[in-house]
């Protein structure tokens, strides 16, 4: 039998726990708290389980996931057998266990990530919005100019095999280093200085099917990517879900962080994959100025071809895992959602915001004013200003 007393502690830590969930739901909804908790105890916890877990050769998180499963089945199982022989005081004890389990892990949970989705915009230096005014025609066309000079030189740069994908020149741990590297030349407070080193997802066909490239889990302070990214957009995934280590958790913020440090960089294997995700969006900045036609089948003409082969080939291979995705999408989208992002999965991207003139140019195109280009064309324009393009 199990005691009353032993129920009343149960009940008692179930309530502090939920009581405490729902105070720190309440505070995530405020900017100047999300900046307070984010860099001061969240920072300082994924800095301390990231050490820690880091010693191990092994994905923690991977292996937590599936702790965390067979226990959900064990608990069915048990939720059935209390119920079928009415032993009512076992099942009670049990839905009280595991309630505060439960809550105790959504109280890490939200102190460690939760409150980095509401915090301050990201510094001014790594990205700033602007507008048709801010960017005339002829700098719109140089700044395309130099990235596709750029994702060029970076592909001819690095080795590629027989099917045109780039050889992946270095080993987990180096390329970790690397990435470490250039995350410390963000010398900014917003930043933690902090970065984990990535590790892999053993079950990578799993992690496919449910089209997941990457995951920071920060009750752990572990970066973890699907063991299946051994390609051109590998250091980008990487330095996105560094990013989120370091207090990005919005995930097209973390797209720019990530783009950020890949295209500053001197090391060609780094800036090659980030370039080649901008070359629509710089294409399109161009494409939303009047009379533009020309400049863009110009510009778009002096792309090595090599490079589009490359990314066909990245959406070829993801496209051969069809059986989940759908369940990884809706699991994402509510993922997202729960932590406030109204848009969901739809919070990748940051689109541009535009007007109608009610004017035509030459080519009976419809003028648009870009009242903010989008999140990347932010990016890409700011490090173009900055001379780092």
């Amino acid at each position: 039998m199990i005691s009353k007393k032993s129920t009343i502690k149960k009940l008692i830590a179930l309530g502090v726990l939920a009581a405490l969930f729902a105070i720190l739901t309440v505070l995530t909804t405020n900017v100047a708290v999300c900046e307070f908790f984010v860099t001061t105890f969240s920072r300082a916890w994924i800095a301390l389980f990231g050490r820690i877990f880091s010693v191990l050769p092994f994905s923690a998180y991977e292996l937590f996931l599936i702790a965390a499963i067979v226990m959900a089945v064990i608990f069915v199982v048990y939720l059935f057998v209390f119920l079928a022989k009415r032993k009512w005081n076992r099942l009670v004890s049990m839905l009280l266990i595991t309630g505060i389990t439960v809550f105790a892990f959504l109280n890490v949970y939200t102190l460690s990530a939760s409150f980095g989705y509401n915090r301050e915009a990201l510094p001014a230096e790594i990205y700033t919005e602007y507008s048709s005014d801010d960017l005339t025609f002829e700098e719109a066309v140089a700044l395309a100019e130099r990235v596709i000079d750029g994702v060029n030189k970076a592909y001819t740069s690095t080795q590629h095999d027989a099917d045109g994908n780039v050889v992946y020149p270095y080993n987990d741990k180096q390329l970790s280093e690397l990435l470490t590297a250039e995350y410390a030349k963000l010398d900014n407070p917003y930043f933690s200085k902090y970065t984990p080193p990535a590790k892999r997802i053993i079950n990578k066909t799993i992690m496919s099917e449910l089209h997941i490239v990457g995951v920071t889990f920060a009750p752990f302070g572990e970066v973890n990517v699907n063991g299946n990214e051994n390609n051109l957009y590998l250091p980008h995934t990487l330095a996105h879900e560094m990013a989120h280590a370091k207090g990005v958790m919005r995930e097209y913020q973390a797209d720019i962080v990530a783009s950020y440090v890949l295209i500053s960089s001197d090391d060609d294997y780094l800036r090659y994959g980030a370039l080649a995700q901008c070359l629509g969006s710089v294409l399109s900045i161009v494409s939303s100025y009047p009379d533009s036609n020309e400049a863009y089948a110009a510009l778009r003409s002096k792309i090595n071809l090599g490079i589009y082969k490359e990314i066909s080939n990245y959406h070829e291979f993801y496209a051969k895992f069809s059986h989940l995705d759908e369940l990884g999408e809706w699991f994402n989208d509510l993922y997202l959602k729960l932590q406030k992002q109204e848009d969901g999965t739809g919070s990748y991207v940051k689109p541009p915001i535009t007007e109608g003139t009610g004017e035509v140019d030459g080519s009976g195109n419809e003028i648009i004013y870009v009242v903010s280009f989008s999140g990347m064309q932010n990016l890409l324009i700011n490090l173009y200003k900055q001379g780092k393009l």
